[in-house]
């Protein structure tokens, strides 16, 4: 069974404070049809969001970030659009935060390193599912 990664313009806000690893995700994303707003930290993750919040349909947030985590800054753009999709990446999910996570409304992780595949494949059923 063939799974659909190709975006169709969607907006996809990328927050990642590894300026190689932003770079690739940026280029894998955009030769895949999206278009792309970037972040390098949490603060201006927020701050991004608040500005496009109506065009952004995923967020894609490394937890580990300067100034404010990827979760909390996932909170903060849900008082902006509780609405917000959000896939949260990191290295290891500790499983008790995992669970914290899950609950306050994030729904799919990436583990890095990245594997461009999963992170296309993710990106789109969070964008193909009922809210």
């Amino acid at each position: 069974m063939e799974v659909n990664t190709e975006g169709k313009g969607e907006t996809v806000l990328l927050v990642e404070d590894e300026e190689q690893l932003l770079e690739l995700l940026v280029m894998l994303l955009e030769e895949n049809g999206y278009c792309i707003l970037t972040a390098s930290d949490g603060e201006a993750a927020v701050e991004t969001f608040r500005q496009h919040s109506h065009e952004v349909a995923v967020v894609l947030s490394d937890l580990g970030l300067p100034k404010l985590g990827g979760w909390e800054a996932f909170l903060q753009m849900k008082t902006i659009n509780p609405r917000v999709k959000a896939i949260l990446a990191s290295g290891y999910f500790d499983p008790e935060l995992k669970q914290e996570i899950i609950k306050s409304g994030a729904k799919l992780f990436v583990q890095k390193p990245y594997q461009p595949l999963e992170v296309l494949m993710k990106i789109r059923q969070l964008i193909d599912s009922a809210d």
